[in-house]
Parts: structure tokens; C-alpha cells; sequence
């Protein structure tokens, strides 16, 4: 392609520069009319031949820059020689950002290297070249050699003569274009395996502390309860180990391990490796809990494209309460509440199966229970897609008197657009099981459909061996013309004697202590159903949901559960009205109503508002109750958050609430107090994560499995974009906890906050962590003093786009209009040289001697500004005059 008389209007020069060397540029202008007048001069023409070393064919790359303007603004002639190739890089290694026909590939660093025609072209490592995922049939002999041949240096260019490459250096950006009939199709949001990051030796530990104090009637209760969730990294490996410490007044204090085991990915499998204590994966059977081993695939590895839930927990507390919630015995979950109603989305159950158990404890003492159903729906995945596990191990369940060992094996296949097909088997010494299924994607909705079979072996007093069958069907439907959204599961289970895995064991131990089979509870009936319907505009919307489930060895009719309720906004009101019945197998009802009204106190552009929240509940037993609660935030990035209450209610009376929280950027805090007729209650809690690693301990307020450390020295103060909270410590170091394991992920630093004298190379990189690991994320920074030297060199100003290194040979400014040079300096004196060829004759040097910070904050951190001739350079070791004397000096 040739670029004959193309009018450039951008400067002719596209260097490396730092965002304020930029801003500089705009903010010295020395064009004047000269520019205006000159304009037409400014263009680039194609070159018909390049130098003879080089093939024909880079001729359609090559642009020549006129420097007419240079000179007749006064400058000396600056050699722009590298940029006829127009690439905007000066040799050496940038960490850049890799686009690919404008996909993102990947971020790395690479090395740009100076041709003997003064072109600069990146290098390109094996690993980089096979992510262009190149078709081999569609290359040359020669190319194909050179791909095999793995060289550590591989110019794009010459190998796909098609390819165009561009440096952004701006934006730390290198683009490289090749025609797609040379490149492989990727799907989107694919990330290459070779990208996924291990991350760095660490050690991990997640934490959140909770003390509840309460007095009800003259009873002290006093109670502490610490989850911790410990991990250690080691290359590809990770140690993981989950566990809660519970203390009571009355009965002390225990620690009760939830597991530990070891794992790590194994990217040509897509799958995930565990071994130790941990559960079965629950997409097929019930999650159980085991000390083994487990293999199983990780949809998380897929593109986006291709990847196929923990439920939310709703309620309403009347008090400060504590919600505990329990999934096969065990807590993985406790927080405190204020009164009113919650919502819980932030949960992490064990697998993908077995009901949650709710528990909340008010600050008076009553307790309120349910349990909320968890089961998968429809299983669909994409044509060709699979999802497996496999696992041996032994049963880990303390209340069983034996805990035999089991296998399980499970399998699920995409069909085709429509079909997917699913199984699986369970077996140990005294329990076999096995399921299979389809599920059907159909205009109609999603449906799946599985039978699955059971031999449960209860011994003889039990009646033996009991074989049973177990039908299920799910559904679910969206329903874009409405805004409906449908889903429903139901159980049915055909045989009276159909167990799962955990029913069977407890059923054989209580036949061994003499009891019937009878005695253990076993469901017939199951059914789920709720609808979300959206209303037209401005109507808001309603849900409604059912549970009803009944038992063989019961004949006391159903357990049931119904709820509806309608929310909407107006105007600045948000308003929300539910009903609730239950009723229980042994025939006890009641039924619950709820309305809530919120609405922000007042209008505020430049703070949160605080809102109040109104409520009225009542229920079929008499209880009502009303609550008026403000609540919002304050401070910096609304790190503060509070909220006051009154409630009554004809059971506890009149009773007042109060919180406060913080979110610093080491640790969250929240306390509370509650007071009311003949009780009072106090809580605190605080959670975060620490990790320890090769360069000390860093601290974050919140927790997660995968973290980016950021390193960034000399920048304490500076906050980590998307967690204003986080920010870079004393140390030079702080965590970003909002990684996606094997997916591209933005990590961003914004240097307010720290020193004016810091400078960051780069504000922001792309990393794609392994699921657990610990990124390491280095941002290059500047430390020193701006200066701003207006200098001259044989009476005429320093050449423009010349660049600026200090003795240490380290590229720290350049040069702007007029013979202004820009450059950030660590030392209060020293001597700086200017480069604008590889010539002895083209470089000049320039001594600095920088004055005391101004005491006016307004002041600091501002460039200080100097007059100096640039003397003719003295290589080192040789004696000469090494500058002039001070002119002038602008603080």
C-alpha cells in the first residue's frame, strides 16, 4: 500500500513520553502562525525502496517524516529515521498490551529491537507467536521452519508478509493485524491456556471474626464465632484449609475443621485436581463429604461463550440478629443483621446440592428456623461441551457409626443445540446408585427428566437389601414477550424404599440400635415451583413461590410453604408488599404479611443521602410489629457506614438499634447495639484477608481464593481502581481481590492519593489467574523530582524529541518545543544527558541543582523550573567542562 502526498496534521513525532511530558507538550505551545503557515509542508509519502538489506516488500510500511518544520522553528535536525517505519517505539522491553485483529491476547513483555535500517519491530517469543493461532496450511515452507524451529526473536512481518504490526505507546498497546484466512477461528473470550498464571509463592488467610453479647431476663449470653479459610501456594499447587472456632460462655470454646486437602488445575484436561477432605461436586447426586481424591472439569476454564448458582437467602429479623445458616450440618455461614428485612447473596455452599438450613436468633432470645430448598434445574450444555467428575474416598460424616468407603463417577454431555444427555454412579459395600437423564431445550422452555435407581443394603433386622426408584423433572422458562421467568422442580419418588446415599447409612445404624427403618423420615413428594413476572413500565413486579413436600412414614399430609409479594418504585419511593402461609406436616399454621417503604432523606450530588426505610409485619398468631430505620454512608469513597432504628412489636415492646461500619483498606469492622424491654445486645465483627509473600505481609478488607498483589515502590497512598479502599501500603504493596480465575482481568492503579513525586510507567496491565492463585502485578515507577530545564546547545534550543538520561544511563525525560526538557530526577544535584542520535557529536549534557520544596502545599510537587545551557558531552572518564551556571530558578 502506498501513502502518496497524505496530509499528516499530528505532530511529527509519536515518542514514548509520560503522561505529563504529554500534557506538557499541549501546555508549552511554540507552534504559533508558524504551524498554520507550515502545514501544508507536514506530510508523508510511501517509499518506493528502503535500504538494501532489507526486502521489498516492507515498502508498503515505510513513511518519511519532513523535518522542514523543525528547522525553521530553530531546531537542529532530529533523527526520525525510526519512525519511517511508524512505529512509535525506542528499542528496548515494554510491557504491552497484545491485540490480535483487535482481540485481546495477551499482556506481556516484549523486547523491540532496532533493524540496521533504523526500523524498530517487536520480537516476538514461540509462546506469543503460536497465540496468533496461525494456520499452518495457509503459511510458507519458510515460515512453518521458523514457527518449528521455536527462534526467540521472531519478526511478525517477515514472517506473514500479509501482517501489519502497530505500537500504541500511548496506551501500551501492540496491534497486530493478520488477514483471517491465515488465522484460526477463536472463540470469544478464549484465553489460551500458556496465559494462565500460577502466580507466587504465598501464604493465604481469609478471615471474619464475629463477638455477640446478650442479656435477656437477667441471662447472660456471650458468644464468639471466627471462620478461617488458610491456603499456601506453591507453583502450580495450593494447600487449602477451611474452619470455624466457636465459643460459647456456658459450654467454652471448639474448633471444628470443615477440610483441607490439596489441588491444583490441569489445563489439558480443563479439569480441577483434589486430594484430602473435601465434598463431591452435587450436579448429579446429593453433595457428600469425603477424605480422597475428586477429579472433575471446571467450566470456569471454557470461553465465555461456552460456560453454562448459590441461591440468595431472603428474610426479615426483628432485632439485631445472628443468621446462621447450615448445608449437611455444617455452618458455612454467619453474619449479623440489623432489624428489618436481608438478603444473603454472597454465599458459597458446598457443591451444588442439599438443602440450607436458616437459623436466626434474636437479640431477645427467640429463634426463628427454615429451610430453604437448593436443587439444580435443567442441566443444558453447549453441542460438544462435557462437565465430569470422579471421585474415591471415604464417607466423612462423624455422626455415622462407620464411614465406608464409596465411589462416584458423573457425566454430562451437550448433544446437540437441543439435547443434552446426563448419568452417573455411586456405589460402596452396602449402597449402589445410579442415574440417568436428559435435558431438552425447546421453544417451550428448558425441560430435564431422570430416573435413579437405588439398592440399599439396611441389614436383615431392616429387611435387607431395599431397591427403590426416584423420578424427577425440572423445569424453566423464560419469557421474553412478558418478562416471565419460570422455574420449576418436582421429586417424585415411586418407591417407598428409594434412599440416597446418607439416608441409607443412618437408616442401616438405627436398624443396628434396634429401630425401624420407619423411624428416619423419607419424602414421597416433592414439588417447587416460583415465577418472577416483570410488569409493563412503571408497574414494577411480583414472585411467587411454593414448596410442599410430604413423607411415606407420614400420614400427616404435606409440609407447605406459599409466598407472593409485588415491589415497585415511584418517584423517589421504593415500596414492597409480601404475604407468606406455612404449614407443617403435624397440621400448625400461620400465616405472615410484610410491607416496606424506603426513599432516599433528600436530593445530594456530592454525598450519599441518608435513606429511611419503613416496615409492618404481621402474622396470623397476633405478633405485628413496625420499624423505622435511617441508614447510609460517609466519608471518604463512603468508607463509613451507619444506621439507627426503632421498632415495637406487642411481644418485646419498644426497642432501639444502632450500627456503624467501616471499610479501611487492611481489615472491615461493624458494630452494633440493640436495646429493649428487658434485653440488650451487642455485636462486633471484622473480616478480611492477608497475604504473606516474598516481600512481607500485605492486608486487604475483603476476602477471596484469587488475588493480584500489586507492587508498586514508592507509591504508598495510591488506591487500586474498583476498590477504593485498597490502597498501595508503606511498603509499596496491596492486594486487588477482584480477579476471575482463566479470564483476561484488568488491573488498574490511580495515583491519587500518592506522592506528587511518584510517577507510574503504566496505570494499568491485564493478568489471567489460575483459580487460587496469588498474580504478582508490578507497576514500574519513577521516583524523584519533575524539573523543567529551557536549555540551548550551540545557541540554538536542544533538539525537539530529543530523550533525557541520567548517569545511571536510565531513560528518565525528554524534550519538548522550544529546547524544553522534562525529566524527573532522584538526586538533589547531578548532571543529565541529551540524546538525539547514536553520534557523539549528537548528545550534549546539562547540570541541575534543585532548590528546597516550597512550604506552600499548593506549591509541591509542582516541576521545578531551571535555565541551563547544554555543555557538549564528555564521555566518562574524560575531563571537561560538565555545565553551566544556574540563570534562573522557579520553584
Amino acid at each position: 500500500m502506498e501513502l502518496s502526498n497524505a496530509r499528516c496534521k499530528t505532530l511529527p513525532f509519536r515518542g514514548r513520553l509520560s503522561p505529563v511530558a504529554l500534557s506538557l507538550l499541549m501546555a508549552f505551545p511554540v507552534w504559533g502562525e508558524e504551524l498554520a503557515k507550515s502545514e501544508e509542508n507536514i506530510e508523508t509519502t510511501a517509499v518506493e525502496e528502503i535500504a538494501a538489506n532489507d526486502p521489498d516488500d516492507y515498502a508498503r510500511n515505510v513513511v518519511e517524516f519532513e523535518d522542514d518544520l523543525l528547522r525553521m522553528m530553530g531546531h537542529n535536525k532530529v533523527d526520525l529515521e525510526r519512525f519511517t517505519f511508524g512505529s512509535s517505539a525506542t528499542p528496548g522491553k515494554y510491557r504491552v498490551s497484545i491485540f490480535v485483529n483487535d482481540v485481546q491476547m495477551a499482556n506481556d513483555e516484549v523486547e523491540f529491537k532496532e533493524a540496521s535500517n533504523k526500523r524498530v519491530y517487536p520480537c516476538l517469543t514461540p509462546k506469543l507467536v503460536r497465540l496468533i493461532n496461525l494456520k499452518e496450511d495457509r503459511l510458507s515452507t519458510e515460515a512453518r521452519e521458523t514457527i518449528e524451529a521455536a527462534h526467540p526473536c521472531t519478526d511478525i512481518e517477515k514472517l506473514i508478509p500479509q501482517a501489519k504490526v502497530e505500537f500504541d505507546s500511548s496506551e501500551q498497546r501492540l496491534n497486530i493485524t493478520v488477514p483471517q484466512a491465515m488465522v484460526n477461528r477463536t472463540m470469544r473470550g478464549a484465553v489460551s491456556p500458556e496465559l494462565w498464571e500460577s502466580g507466587i509463592p504465598a501464604l493465604m488467610l481469609g478471615y471474619y471474626l464475629n463477638g455477640y453479647d446478650s442479656s435477656y431476663s437477667g441471662y447472660d449470653s456471650r458468644s464468639l464465632f471466627a471462620s478461617l479459610n488458610a491456603g499456601l501456594n506453591i507453583g502450580a499447587w495450593q494447600l487449602r484449609h477451611n474452619g470455624s472456632y466457636n465459643w460459647d460462655k456456658n459450654q467454652g470454646g471448639k474448633y471444628n475443621v470443615t477440610n483441607t486437602y490439596i489441588q491444583r488445575d490441569i489445563a489439558a484436561l480443563r479439569s480441577q485436581f483434589v486430594a484430602g477432605e473435601s465434598n463431591t461436586t452435587g450436579q448429579i447426586f446429593s453433595s457428600v463429604p469425603f477424605i480422597g481424591a475428586r477429579i472433575n472439569s471446571d467450566s470456569r476454564m471454557l470461553p465465555d461463550v461456552q460456560r453454562g448458582y448459590a441461591p440468595e437467602i431472603r428474610g426479615v429479623a426483628k432485632t439485631n440478629a445472628k443468621v446462621t445458616v447450615r448445608q449437611l450440618g455444617n455452618i458455612i455461614y454467619e453474619t449479623t443483621v440489623t432489624p428489618g428485612a436481608f438478603i444473603i447473596d454472597d454465599l458459597y455452599p458446598a457443591g451444588y446440592g442439599g438443602d440450607l438450613e436458616i437459623t436466626i436468633k434474636e437479640a431477645d432470645g427467640s429463634v426463628q428456623q427454615y429451610t430453604m430448598a437448593y436443587a439444580s434445574v435443567a442441566q443444558l450444555l453447549r453441542p460438544g461441551v462435557q462437565e465430569y467428575s470422579f471421585t474415591a474416598g471415604k464417607l466423612r460424616e462423624t455422626n455415622l457409626s462407620t464411614e465406608p468407603v464409596f465411589y462416584e463417577a458423573t457425566y454430562q454431555r451437550g448433544l446437540s443445540n437441543y439435547l443434552t444427555g446426563y448419568g452417573g454412579v455411586q456405589f460402596s459395600k452396602h449402597y449402589q446408585s445410579a442415574q440417568l437423564g436428559t435435558a431438552v431445550g425447546s421453544v417451550i422452555g428448558a425441560l430435564s427428566a431422570d430416573v435413579t435407581w437405588s439398592n440399599s443394603d439396611v441389614g436383615k433386622k431392616g429387611g435387607g437389601k431395599l431397591q427403590g426408584q426416584s423420578y424427577r423433572i425440572s423445569y424453566s422458562k423464560l419469557i421474553n414477550e412478558t418478562d416471565s421467568n419460570i422455574t420449576l422442580a418436582a421429586y417424585r419418588f415411586s418407591s417407598k424404599n428409594y434412599m440416597e446415599f446418607l439416608t441409607a447409612l443412618q437408616a442401616r445404624d438405627y436398624v443396628k440400635e434396634g429401630y425401624s427403618v420407619d423411624s428416619i423420615w423419607r419424602s414421597k413428594n416433592r414439588f417447587n415451583i416460583s415465577l418472577n413476572q416483570g410488569l409493563p413500565d412503571g408497574w414494577g413486579s411480583v414472585y411467587a413461590s411454593a414448596t410442599m413436600e410430604n413423607y411415606w412414614n407420614s400420614k400427616q399430609g404435606y409440609n407447605k410453604y406459599y409466598q407472593i409479594g409485588y415491589s415497585n418504585n415511584f418517584w423517589r419511593f421504593n415500596y414492597s408488599i409480601s404475604a407468606g402461609r406455612s404449614k407443617t406436616a403435624s397440621g400448625r399454621e400461620q400465616t405472615n404479611f410484610y410491607l416496606g417503604l424506603s426513599m432516599p432523606l433528600w436530593d445530594s450530588f456530592e454525598t450519599r443521602a441518608p435513606y429511611l426505610s419503613l416496615r409492618y409485619n404481621q402474622n396470623s398468631d397476633g405478633g405485628k410489629g413496625e420499624q423505622a430505620m435511617v441508614s447510609g454512608t460517609f466519608g471518604e469513597n463512603n468508607k463509613y457506614n451507619y444506621n439507627m432504628a426503632a421498632s415495637h412489636d406487642n411481644y418485646s415492646g419498644t426497642s432501639t438499634t444502632m450500627g456503624l461500619g467501616w471499610q479501611g483498606s487492611a481489615a472491615t469492622m461493624n458494630g452494633s447495639y440493640s436495646q429493649g424491654r428487658n434485653y440488650k445486645s451487642t455485636s462486633l465483627s471484622m473480616n478480611g484477608a492477608a497475604v504473606v509473600h516474598s516481600g512481607g505481609v500485605t492486608l486487604s478488607p475483603i476476602n477471596n481464593d484469587t488475588f493480584a498483589l500489586i507492587e508498586a515502590k514508592g507509591a504508598e497512598g495510591a488506591r487500586v481502581a474498583g476498590y477504593a479502599s485498597s490502597k498501595v501500603d508503606m511498603f509499596g504493596y496491596a492486594l486487588y481481590p477482584g480477579l476471575v480465575p482463566y479470564s483476561m482481568n484488568s488491573v488498574a492503579i490511580d495515583p491519587e492519593g500518592s506522592s506528587l513525586d511518584v510517577e507510574f510507567e503504566s496505570t494499568s496491565q491485564t493478568v489471567v489467574p489460575r483459580a487460587g492463585a496469588v498474580v504478582k502485578v508490578k507497576f514500574d515507577t519513577h521516583r524523584g523530582t519533575a524539573v523543567l530545564i529551557r536549555s540551548t546547545f550551540g545557541g540554538e534550543p536542544v533538539p525537539f524529541g530529543a530523550e533525557v538520561f541520567n548517569d545511571k544511563n536510565a531513560n528518565v525525560g525528554t524534550v519538548t518545543q522550544g529546547g524544553l526538557i522534562y525529566a524527573r530526577v532522584e538526586e538533589e544535584k547531578g548532571t543529565l544527558v541529551v540524546k538525539w542520535g547514536e553520534e557523539m557529536h549528537n548528545r550534549c549534557q546539562v547540570s541541575y541543582v534543585l532548590v528546597p520544596e516550597p512550604k506552600d502545599k499548593e506549591m509541591q510537587g509542582l516541576p521545578q523550573q531551571f535555565t541551563m545551557p547544554c555543555q557538549t558531552y564528555q564521555a566518562p572518564g574524560r575531563s571537561g567542562h560538565s555545565g553551566g551556571t544556574l540563570a534562573a530558578v522557579t520553584p
